[in-house]
């Protein structure tokens, strides 16, 4: 299969063919496999394709949701909360404006404030 390079004009265009894409891999998945698997990233990139799923009405209802898990490529070590957290981004923008059942949602354990994960240090 030879590689697909899409290069687009704009941010906004960016997501849309994004948000496309996402709609016709998550139907595929799901009609062939009964499932679809996707890792999220994190930063400001993805934000805009996230917040599109999530408000746009056609696009938003062509997705299986209860088919659809998700899990992340990363998270920064900071606390859920904090405005950098990756895992806070993707909810914020789309999955809690989506019906996606909270048990198809994988996130990446966090440590303490120590950076203790399970009852281990962190080292660097």
């Amino acid at each position: 299969m030879k590689p697909l390079l899409h290069i687009a004009a704009s941010v906004a265009e960016l997501s849309q063919a994004a948000a496309t894409e996402f709609v016709r891999q998550a139907q595929e998945a799901v009609q062939a496999k009964g499932f679809f698997t996707v890792s999220l990233s994190g930063g400001s990139t993805p934000k805009s394709l996230y917040t599109l799923l999530a408000d746009d009405t056609s696009l938003r209802a062509a997705v299986p949701w209860n088919q659809v898990h998700f899990f992340w490529g990363d998270e920064r070590h900071v606390p859920p909360d904090h405005p950098e957290n990756n895992y806070r981004m993707a909810h914020e923008a789309m999955l809690a404006k989506v019906p996606v059942p909270p048990a198809n949602v994988h996130r990446i354990p966090q440590g303490d404030q120590e950076g203790r994960l399970c009852g281990m240090p962190v080292t660097c």
